[in-house]
């Protein structure tokens, strides 16, 4: 609600404190409001990892194993070019995995001179 932000310090309110019935009305709907809010935020994860894992499928590989690389977003500037845009390769040649680096990273056996930044 304030993108990261600490949130301002807004004191409690208990129903009966202020004098006046606008002012009552007013505090009561923002705490309300208040609430709605905080539950909003609690159920956002859990909405979004719902449908992440409705899509999503564990993968997992070996030293040996040939898996075609895919790049994200844009192309190594060391692969060859290829079209642009909606027509472009999304996967390209097979490549050897050589070294487990981390959970879902992979050292790669490319041909000499490629860098992938």
């Amino acid at each position: 609600m304030v993108y990261g932000c600490d949130p301002p310090a807004l004191p409690g309110y208990s129903f009966g404190e202020a004098k006046l019935a606008s002012v009552e009305t007013a505090l009561c709907e923002r705490a309300e409001f208040l609430v709605e809010v905080r539950e909003r935020l609690l159920q956002a994860p859990q909405h979004s990892k719902h449908y992440y894992d409705a899509n999503h499928r564990e993968l997992s590989f070996e030293i040996g194993d040939w898996v075609w690389l895919r790049l994200h977003h844009r192309q190594a500037a060391s692969l060859p070019g290829h079209a642009r845009g909606k027509l472009a390769q999304r996967f390209y040649s097979p490549y050897k995995i050589l070294d487990r680096v981390g959970s879902v990273s992979y050292k790669l056996d490319l041909p000499a001179g490629t860098r992938l930044t």
